[in-house]
This record gives structure tokens, sequence and C-alpha cells, in this order.
């Protein structure tokens, strides 16, 4: 089961710092069992509180007749982009890698979402297999990737333009992770980048600077924030050639600021799946720094395991970025960027089961509380969701030529106040916290969102569902 814990107090919590980590015991394998007391954290020195913990999400009974989930298989959904990049690596390892992955991702069975895009000389983002609501789980175009990479590295391989210098080609690498990162965000849980690289690009501003090329660095802190905000890892690779020392310690330090890691001669298989592991064995840590702490500059964060033999692999650096936002504005914006978003949120698990009623449909919905921070109050755990019922029209596409379900009426919205015993709190752990919702629904109505806000650290859940 998955844990929740709590050492802050405060019921609207200020802007959070998040962590993902992976604990790893002597052997290599996931640590399942660790709670808020076995972490310690510093930033910038200073020791943080632990605001909330939440452990490993465990797989669930399968789902029944009119039961939907927005984790079907019971863990958190994962995507991948893979990311060649033309534009920074030398022509030899361009060439080698090229044939080394036409062979090998035809061979890959990823576990999740999968996607390749191209880096060209210009500097342009070119999808092989891009991102889009229709492909998500089609796992068919494995078997025209060769054919699909070779059409399409060829044609990104004229000769570079004149007239792009560092600065350009540093600025357009940057801008293009980050156009990944929004389109990897549309997806569900978080995502990695396998970003095939042997050169870290970077250009410093003209201000006196005394850190190293993150600090000082042009677009890096704005790269940082964006990825944040996106829940976007990116994961350097390099499969031909050796890496030059002090490009891999480049290379290294932006996997350290997003909390992914870097693959130097590992197979591109290994490096899928290892990705797929971490993602599925992450703990969630949030911390809440003192308000002056949100000062415009790169942090460095220090996260250990105070148990014996345990090593964590995490995210070390962040950009402390200002928000002067109200707590309400904060969760207005999430209740409303996960109504609009075109596939549903699941960092709150949600189960609903839909029945017949009069003039609608009933709605039997279950709330992991795993995912929820409840505070213990008075030999008591308390807390409050906001839910929210958006109801859909048919399928239309998009301008961007994907589906997106219509909207039909303003979205019914109700605050649920939790104030559960020690026994209510033991059985809704077990069995997920019920809701039970009747919902009339219009002619038009073809489907409706299910969305879950926790008012006390603004993580959404959502789950749509078809009601004809």
């Amino acid at each position: 089961m998955a844990a929740c814990g709590l050492l802050g107090q405060t019921a609207a919590p200020p802007p959070l710092v998040h962590l993902y980590p992976v604990a790893l015991d002597s052997r290599g394998e996931s640590v399942k069992d660790l709670a808020a007391i076995d972490f310690r954290i510093t930033d910038e020195g200073k020791a943080q509180t632990i605001f909330f913990l939440r452990g490993l999400v465990e797989p669930t009974h399968p789902l029944g007749p009119h039961e939907y989930s927005n984790r079907p298989s019971g863990v958190m959904p994962h995507a991948t982009a893979i990311l060649f990049d033309l534009m920074n690596e030398s022509e030899a390892n361009r060439i080698d890698t090229w044939h080394n992955l036409a062979k090998l991702i035809p061979q890959l069975a990823p576990s999740g979402p999968l996607y390749f895009y191209l880096l060209n000389l210009y500097g342009d983002l070119v999808p092989v297999h891009g991102i889009g609501p229709e492909l998500a789980g089609n796992a068919s175009w494995l078997q025209t990737f060769e054919e699909d990479l070779n059409k399409a590295v060829k044609a990104a391989s004229r000769a570079r333009p004149a007239g792009i210098d560092r600065e350009d080609r540093t600025k357009k690498t940057y801008h293009e992770l980050e156009v990944l990162a929004n389109q990897l965000a549309s997806l569900p849980g978080r995502s990695d980048i396998v970003w095939i690289t042997s050169v870290m690009p970077s250009i410093t501003n003209s201000i006196p600077c005394d850190g190293d090329w993150v600090d000082c660095g042009l677009y890096v802190a704005h790269t940082a924030v964006t990825l944040e905000r996106d829940g976007v890892a990116v994961n350097p690779a390099s499969f031909s050639g050796v890496v030059e020392p002090a490009a891999g310690y480049d290379l290294e330090q932006i996997a350290l600021l997003t909390g992914g890691r870097t693959y130097f001669g590992t197979p591109i298989r290994d490096v899928v799946q290892q990705l797929a592991r971490n993602s599925a064995n992450a703990y969630e840590i949030a911390y809440a720094p003192a308000p002056q702490n949100w000062d415009n500059r790169f942090h460095n964060v220090r996260l250990t395991c105070e148990r014996k033999g345990i090593k964590v692999q995490v995210q070390e650096r962040y950009y402390a970025l200002p928000d002067s936002r109200s707590s309400q504005e904060r969760q207005s914006e999430a209740l409303q960027a996960a109504e609009y978003r075109p596939s549903d949120t699941s960092d709150i698990g949600l189960r609903v089961k839909v029945s017949p009623a009069a003039k609608g449909v009933h709605l039997e919905i279950r709330v992991d509380p795993a995912d929820l921070l409840l505070r213990e109050q008075d030999g008591k755990f308390v807390g409050a969701i906001m839910m929210l019922l958006s109801d859909r029209g048919a399928a239309e596409r998009s301008e961007s030529g994907g589906l997106r379900l219509r909207h039909l009426t303003d979205p019914a919205l109700s605050i649920i106040s939790l104030d559960l015993t020690n026994d209510q709190h033991g059985l809704f752990m077990k069995n997920g916290f019920p809701i039970s919702q009747d919902h009339a629904i219009g002619a038009q109505i073809e489907r409706v969102r299910i969305i879950v806000i926790d008012q006390n650290t603004n993580h959404v859940g959502s789950v749509t569902v078809p009601v004809r």
C-alpha cells in the first residue's frame, strides 16, 4: 500500500518543491518500504521538513464492467520520448548511432507509450513517431521504424545552414527540449526524454557569475522551470564513441537538474527498461521552503536515506522561481488545466463505476487516500478535496489535428471535507475513499470527466468515463 505522510502543519500550502527519488539497496533492487522518517533533506545546506511523502503505488485488482480508472494497470502511467540529436552529435557518431537505432528500436517491448524524434541540423524537432492521442498505445510503428528513420535522417542531414553560431545552437536545442516536454505534459504521469547526444551546448551570460555553467548559462533557468512544470526528466545518452570527460560532466549536470541520469554506452533497450522501472518505483517527496527561499536562482538539494546501505537517485538542483499566486489561484489553475488537457491526469488515483440512474448516471467514485495529504488532528485524519464534473460531447478534431471532447456545460464543483477516525482511515486506505454521485446528463453528453484536487497539496486526478 502506498504511504501517506505529513510532517507539515499548514492546510493551504505555500509553493512546494517536489522530488521523485528512487531508493536502491546494495544489489540495485528497489526499496519499497521507506517512510518520511527515513529521509533527510537539505536545501542550500538548510534542513527541511517533509511536507508530504507518497510511497510506491501498488497494482490493484482488475477493472470490472463499466468501471474506469486513470491508472488502468494500478501503477503510475509513464511515457518515454527518444530524441536523436543530429544538431549536436559529431558526424561519425551520428552515422553509427543512426544505424544502431534503426536495428535496435524495433526490438523494444516498451511497457508504456514510446515516441521518437529527431533534432535536425536546423534545430527543428522532427517526429518519426510523434505524440498524439490516437497513437498512445499503438506499437505497430515499430514494424516500419527502420524505413521511417532512414527516410527522416536523410531528409534531416543536409548541410548545416550558414549563420548558426554557438548561441543559436544552444538556444534552439533548449527550446526544442521544452517543446518536446510540453507535448509530453499532455500525457498522464511523469515522463522521460532520452536525449541522444555527446555534447551539452551551453553559453554563459556577460554578467559576472561565480557558479558553474548551470548557474551562469543563458536559457538554462527557463528550461529547468519548464521541465519541472511539465514533469519531465532529461536523460542524456550516447551509444557511439567515447564521451569526452568535460562533456560527460556537463551532460550529467543537466540530468541531475531534471531528475534524470546519464547513459553512456548502455544499450537502448536497457535504458528504456530502466526508466520504466525507475518510474514504477519512485517515491514522491515534497517540502515547503521558507518564503525567502524563492529568490530567482538555482538551489542545491541533498536528499539522503538514513537506512544503512540505501542509495538514493534524485534531482540535485532546482530553480527557485517566485510564485506570487494565492493558494486559491494555484488550485483554480490546476483544476482548469486538468479540465482542458487532452488526456486524464493521475497524481491522484481514481476508479469510477458507472450505472444508470434517473435522468442520468450514478457514479461510484473511489479516491486513493494514499495520494491525499491528511493531517492528524485531535486523533483524526482531516483534509479536504474539491471535485469537478465536466460534461463532454462527441470527439472532434482540434487545430493541431488531434481529437478532443467538446465541452457542453459549465462544470459542477463540490467540496468534500474529510474527517476520519483511525478505523475509517484504515478502512479507506485499504478500499479507497468512496464518493457516490448522481449526475444528470443531457441528450448531447457522451462522456463526463471527474476531476479531484487535494486542497492540501494541489495534486490532481481525473478520469473521463463514457455515459452512453
